[in-house]
């Protein structure tokens, strides 16, 4: 196994050029590169785990109603393949809306597992993350017809693993990445909740037509439930919670990456130390980041939950097209998370921009287009439902350029602690995932094109808040209470040279 290499007391040392291999390394093929691969795949389980129910609820709730034209055929069609599909639940609304909003009732724990995220192993937390994912979705399809609250169980459980694997991933990539690839390497991982969609949602359609796999909608769960398992494998061979425990990395890109992170104090996360709690909540730039956030997972909850439902309801697509129209947006949200991403690298790297512009644009660009777009969608009829499709593909894109911005600063301003600004930040993202679908169900019950537009004009709203506060306090430079005591220590020593008045002999 690799050793870390130390690093000179003090100042460290000066940026060496950039022939010496110390100074940069590869990016591809690198185990930084095969790592964000694999929470990229870890992303994608784990959204699958959690996003599937948005499709499979269309097949598992009993229609409310049956058009005129399509009754008959309808009918006799439920007639044919009645004794082998999976039982509807006769679930009301306010049932559904408990099983969506349980999701994150699970998500609110992650004040407490960002916090664990900086004290304990990332790699089992994300594997245990994985597990509890797995088995939530077990239970839901073996358990939900017996009743509800057992649906309720195992979106709780979601929202948990949900919990784990957030601030242990990006308490991960502070360890794994410089500063300067952090961005790049969060696109690429969280990339993998669109993958997730992409993948679940086209499936998802096509197992809630069919009656061979466990007679329908149970299939979604049980057939994510193996790429869970298959994930964790996986990981547990290949993956580790940082450079230093993994055995096959070589020197040079472990010595580049050590150097590199040596003035974040974030080589030594499990030794006995306290969390700054107090400059935590007093930054302005922490606050910033978090309600950022928050504006911009509002819309996104609302489209991952609900987009089936609203296509189904508004634009009256069947469930095979519901599903492969659903993966558009989190295709386009994918694309523009990893262009802009990518983008924001190049910039630091080729432009004079510091990197705290360079946040605040993408993500004042990504919220504009975001509430914008949503709003524009709400003007399209049932008659031009491809156009709506496209609005919604360019809302989603837009959000993509959150990532660079508010969700590249969260884990930027205190590297050392990024797993419990994570879970702070996402505590209150689960406080309005718990009203969001609440208020969506409470609005939509009808099922009518109104309902469905005062639901879209509040994402929208929402949306564009972060244009104002997040351009004025957002940051992504490193608080000076997260920086190494080395390095702040050194840096006080220096001042305080400068300004002492010179002996004269």
């Amino acid at each position: 196994m690799s050793a870390v290499h130390p690093v000179s007391d003090g100042i460290p040392t000066p940026v060496p050029r950039r022939s010496d291999k110390s100074s940069d390394y590869r990016w591809f093929p690198s185990w930084r590169s095969l790592t964000a691969s694999l929470l990229c795949l870890c992303f994608a389980c784990v959204h699958m785990m959690n996003a599937n129910m948005g499709m499979a609820i269309v097949c598992m709730v009993q229609p409310n109603g049956t058009d005129d034209s399509t009754a008959n055929d309808s009918l006799s069609l439920l007639d044919e393949v009645e004794s082998n599909r999976a039982a509807r639940m006769d679930w009301s609304a306010e049932e559904q809306g408990y099983i969506f909003s349980a999701f994150n009732l699970g998500l609110l724990l992650m004040l407490v597992t960002g916090f664990l995220a900086d004290k304990l192993n990332a790699k089992w937390l994300i594997l245990a993350s994985v597990a509890i994912a797995t088995l939530s979705n077990i239970i839901i399809a073996a358990l939900s017809e017996e009743s509800v609250y057992w649906t309720i169980l195992g979106r709780f459980l979601v929202g948990l693993a949900d919990a784990l694997l957030q601030p242990s991933v990006n308490s991960l990539i502070t360890r794994w990445y410089p500063s300067s690839e952090r961005s790049y390497a969060l696109g690429l991982a969280t990339g993998g909740r669109q993958i997730g969609s992409l993948i679940i949602s086209p499936i998802s359609g096509a197992l809630c037509s069919q009656t061979v796999l466990f007679g329908g909608w149970p299939s979604i769960f049980y057939l994510s439930a193996f790429l869970g398992i298959f994930f964790m494998i996986l990981y547990l061979i290949l993956g580790a919670d940082k450079p230093s425990k993994q055995s096959c990395i070589s020197d040079g890109e472990l010595k580049f990456i050590t150097n590199a992170n040596s003035n974040e104090d974030v080589g030594k996360k499990r030794t006995e130390r306290e969390v700054p709690w107090v400059k935590i909540v007093s930054s302005s730039s922490v606050w910033a980041s978090v309600a950022a956030i928050v504006c911009h997972e509002f819309p996104l909850m609302t489209m991952i939950m609900f987009l089936p439902s609203y296509l189904h309801d508004v634009h009256h697509y069947k469930a095979t097209e519901n599903g492969i129209l659903s993966s558009l947006p989190a295709l386009s949200l994918w694309v523009a998370k990893i262009g802009s991403s990518y983008a924001n690298t190049w910039l630091q790297n080729h432009t004079n921009w510091s990197g705290t512009s360079i946040c605040k644009v993408l993500n004042g660009v990504g919220s504009f287009g975001l509430g914008i777009f949503l709003y524009a969608a709400t003007l399209l009829d049932s008659t031009q439902a491809p156009w709506a499709v496209l609005l919604l593909c360019l809302s989603m894109a837009s959000a993509g350029l959150h990532t660079p911005g508010c969700q590249t600063s969260l884990v930027a301003v205190a590297p050392a602690y990024s797993g419990a600004i994570t879970g702070f930040a996402f505590f209150f993202v689960a406080v309005s995932g718990i009203f969001n679908p609440l208020i969506t169900t409470w609005i939509v019950r009808n099922q009518t094109a109104t309902e469905w537009n005062l639901v879209f004009y509040i994402s929208a709203v929402i949306a564009i808040a972060p244009c104002v506060f997040f351009s004025v306090w957002g940051s992504s430079d490193i608080e000076p209470w997260a920086q190494s005591p080395k390095l702040s220590n050194a840096s006080n020593k220096s001042t305080q040279e400068k300004d002492r008045p010179e002996q004269i002999a």
